[in-house]
């Protein structure tokens, strides 16, 4: 299903997925959980033997959603509801909710209220993950999602299972931070639409199957040099719809580094190799980098950004902002101060899922690199 697939076939089936976790759904008899990013560890899911799939919203037009939740809440977290009340929620046999502001903290009780009949899970990790209860705590709620998929499925897991889930993500994310830096190398040897479609499906197919396919893509990229480019930097949650990665190849942009959830911060969201993967698990919390609404130091964001902006010798910041994200409009003020005060080159893109055209991010995207060949912003 999901191996040995092209860069070509990767972005089509990433624009929309669910035509094909439908047929592997049917043809392996498997159950689907849906999660909503970020912090759910999968490999727990994924070690009972179903699929777990991130959500990460629609393009399609909203009709129920806004029945449930205001104009003026968070895009991601509409369009993430809308796409599983009007166009997919029959494929999901469950959902394990993360709750990661306060959005998505009543986003959990309408999605029970929706969904009587389906298994529905909070996860609840700690915001300020440098107390220390924070292990604790982080522990305490992977062994109740265990418990709660146990009690769900009738069967227990087992130590071995767990660890070889690890194994499978682990590889997955090893392989895509492979191809992330030959990316940077070399920009021409796949486009930033392909890179982060790479990054998009590893989030929602079953990773046995898709491994193979990044294996043959790592061993098959073209490492030449190019000229033309400009490297830089995303920083954000998501960056959608994915047609903006278009806009960024179109200027010949690549994309050195970033701190997105479907980037790099999914990246960062390798396994230790210990004994107890349950301890491994909860560890991996903790090395993760700055999420917008989970807060431990309210200046981390800031710094993580200036040392990837030195560290990848970037241009330019761009920030991908998604409308009426609460937490993202809390950091953002402050965010661009510090970091215009740093003299780093910064550009705010304002997306929504729903969004028809992309003609005015063009322009405003053009005019400023425009003006940065020109001379400092």
């Amino acid at each position: 299903m999901w191996d040995h697939l092209s860069l070509k076939e990767i972005v089509e089936i990433a624009k929309d997925p669910y035509p094909s976790i439908r047929k592997w759904a049917k043809d392996t008899g498997k159950k689907v959980v849906g999660s909503t990013i970020a912090d759910v560890p999968e490999e727990v899911i994924h070690a009972f033997g179903f699929l777990p799939v991130s959500l990460i919203g629609t393009d399609k037009p909203l009709k129920k959603a806004p029945s449930r939740l205001p104009d003026n809440a968070c895009s991601l977290a509409r369009s993430n509801l809308e796409l599983v009340l009007s166009y997919e929620g029959d494929l999901f046999d469950g959902f394990v909710l993360p709750q990661v502001c306060d959005t998505t903290q009543h986003l959990s009780d309408i999605w029970r209220i929706s969904f009587p009949d389906k298994y529905v899970e909070s996860f609840l990790v700690p915001r300020q993950a440098d107390r220390p209860s924070a292990r604790y705590w982080v522990k305490e709620e992977v062994e109740r999602l265990i418990a709660s998929l146990t009690g769900w499925s009738g069967k227990g897991l087992k130590d071995e299972d767990l660890k070889e889930s690890i194994r499978i993500h682990n590889e997955n994310k090893g392989l895509l931070k492979e191809i992330y830096e030959i990316k940077r190398q070399y920009p021409a040897s796949l486009s930033n639409k392909e890179l982060f479609s790479l990054f998009k499906l590893s989030m929602q197919v079953d990773k046995v199957e898709f491994n193979k396919s990044l294996k043959e893509i790592k061993d098959n990229l073209k490492t030449v040099k190019s000229n033309g480019y400009t490297d830089v930097i995303l920083v954000g949650i998501t960056c959608d719809p994915p047609e903006v990665y278009d806009l960024f190849d179109e200027i010949k942009l690549n994309i050195v580094g970033d701190t997105l959830v479907t980037g790099t911060r999914y990246l960062q969201g390798i396994v230790p190799d210990t004994a107890n993967p349950i301890d491994a698990l909860t560890e991996r919390h903790f090395h993760r980098g700055f999420y917008s609404p989970i807060h431990d130091d309210v200046f981390k964001n800031f710094e993580e950004v200036k040392a990837l902006y030195k560290q990848t010798n970037a241009k330019a910041i761009i920030y991908v902002h998604i409308e009426f994200c609460e937490s993202q409009e809390y950091d953002l003020p402050d965010l661009k101060k510090m970091i215009r005060k740093e003299g780093m080159p910064m550009h705010v893109l304002d997306t929504e899922y729903q969004t028809l055209s992309l003609s005015h991010l063009r322009t405003r995207l053009q005019a400023f690199f425009e003006s940065l060949k020109g001379g400092s912003l």
